[in-house]
C-alpha cells in the first residue's frame, strides 16, 4: 500500500510524465485500491510491545498509550525464551531453552496460527568452556537480513568467553564468526544491532562488528565506568536503538548513556529520579528499554516475592523537551520477563490476537 507521498513521487517521475496515459492509469489504480482500505489484509495491525511469561507459553502484547493489553496462549508449548528479536520484515525469532543447555532452539512466530515453529538448533558454546553449572548469556540480533547469535560465558576465576554465530537461511546451519578481543571490566553486558553493524558494550569498552569484513574494532569507551559498584547501578544493561543512536539504561533512576554510531561519541540523558528514592526499596526490579511508536520507553517491573510481580512503572522520553514522563501502565497479573529476553516491538494483527485471546477465555470458562 502506497502513501500519498509515494504516489506523488511516482507520478512526478520523468518516465511517467513523458506518457500522460500512464499517469492516468496509475491514478485510476490508486483510487480503486484505496476505496476499500478497511477490508485490506493487514490493515488491522497495531505496533505493540511483546513480553514473554516465565512459562513461555503465554505472551502479552501491549500498547499503554491506547491502553490495550492482550494476553494470548501460544498453541504450542516451548522451552523458556532466552533471547528474542524482531526483524525488519516483522518476523519474531526466539532462541528457546535454558541458560544451562548445550543447544538452543531457533524458532519463528507464526502470527496467524499463534505458534512457534522450530527452524534450527545452535550450540551454546564449545563444550570444554561450558561446565554444567555455568550459565550462558545470549543475544539474538539481525543485521542486513541475517540473524546473529552472540553468547557469553563467565566461568568462575577464568577469562570471559564469547562466541558469534551467523545463521544461514539456505542450509539452516550456524556459521562461526570472528570474536572481539575483550578487555577491561566485563561484568556488564549489552549487545544490539544498529545500521549495518553489531555493537557489544562491556563495563569499560565498546566494540563494533562489520559483517562484510567479519572484523571487530574497538570504538570510543563509555564516559562512565559501568562496572563501578553503585547501589543504583543496574546489574546488566538494557538498550534500544533510534536511528543511529544507541540508548543504554545503566541505573534504576533513569541514568542513561547515549552512543552516537556516526560520530563515535557518548552523551548522557537527564534521569527521571534521584538516587535514594527507589521505586520499590524492599523488592527486586527488572527493566526493559524499547522503542514503541518512535518513542523511547523504559518498563520497570518490581516485586517483593521472588516468583510474583507486585507492580510496574513506565517512563517515556520526550525528545523535544529532553525530559522523562511517566506513563500509566496496567499490566495484567502474571510473571512477565521484563529483562530477559525483554520487550520485542512488533506489528501485531489484532484480529489474530483477539481470536486467540477469546479462545483462551472460552477454554478457561467452559
Amino acid at each position: 500500500l502506497m502513501t500519498s507521498a509515494e504516489t506523488t513521487a511516482i507520478l512526478e517521475h520523468p518516465l511517467v510524465r513523458e506518457d500522460p496515459g500512464s499517469s492516468q492509469v496509475i491514478r485510476t489504480v490508486v483510487q480503486t485500491g484505496t476505496s476499500d482500505l478497511k477490508t485490506r489484509f493487514g490493515m488491522d495491525k497495531q505496533e505493540m510491545a511483546m513480553l514473554f511469561s516465565s512459562s513461555s507459553k503465554e505472551i502479552l502484547c501491549m500498547n499503554p498509550r491506547i491502553r490495550k493489553y492482550i494476553r494470548s496462549d501460544c498453541s504450542q508449548t516451548v522451552s523458556p525464551v532466552i533471547t528474542a528479536t524482531v526483524t525488519r520484515d516483522n518476523n519474531v525469532y526466539i532462541l528457546a531453552g535454558t541458560e544451562f543447555d548445550s543447544h538452543l532452539s531457533l524458532q519463528v512466530y507464526n502470527h496467524a496460527g499463534n505458534v512457534w515453529e522450530h527452524l534450527s538448533s545452535v550450540c551454546t558454546c564449545k563444550g570444554e568452556y561450558h561446565p554444567d553449572n555455568t550459565p550462558i548469556y545470549a543475544f539474538l540480533l539481525e543485521v542486513c537480513g541475517h540473524l546473529y547469535y552472540l553468547s557469553f560465558i563467565y566461568p568462575e576465576d577464568e577469562d570471559i568467553f564469547m562466541w558469534v554465530h551467523k545463521y544461514s537461511w539456505h542450509s539452516s546451519q550456524w556459521q562461526e564468526c570472528s570474536q572481539p578481543e575483550l578487555g577491561g571490566e566485563f561484568n556488564v553486558r549489552m549487545a544490539v544491532s544498529c545500521g549495518s553493524h553489531l555493537y557489544v558494550l562491556t563495563g569499560t569498552e565498546m566494540h563494533r562488528y562489520d559483517p562484510d569484513k567479519d572484523q571487530w574494532c574497538k570504538m570510543a569507551p563509555p564516559i562512565a565506568n559501568l562496572s563501578a559498584p553503585r547501589p543504583e547501578r543496574a546489574h546488566s544493561l538494557t538498550a534500544a536503538v533510534i536511528g543511529t543512536e544507541i540508548f543504554c539504561l545503566t541505573g534504576w533512576y533513569g541514568e542513561m548513556l547515549v552512543y552516537d554510531t556516526e560520530s563515535d561519541s557518548w552523551r548522557e540523558l537527564p534521569p527521571w529520579g534521584q538516587p535514594g528514592t527507589r521505586c520499590n526499596p524492599h523488592g527486586l526490579m527488572e527493566a526493559s528499554t524499547f522503542v514503541l511508536e518512535s518513542q523511547l520507553h523504559v518498563l520497570l517491573c518490581y516485586k517483593i516475592m521472588v516468583d510474583q510481580w507486585q507492580g510496574s512503572r513506565m517512563y517515556v522520553y520526550d525528545r523535544c523537551e529532553g525530559v522523562w514522563r511517566e506513563r500509566e501502565v496496567d499490566m495484567p497479573r502474571g510473571y512477565w520477563d521484563c529483562s530477559d529476553p525483554g520487550c520485542c516491538v512488533v506489528r501485531m494483527n489484532l484480529a489474530y490476537l483477539h481470536a486467540k485471546s477469546a479462545d483462551r477465555l472460552s477454554r478457561a470458562n467452559p
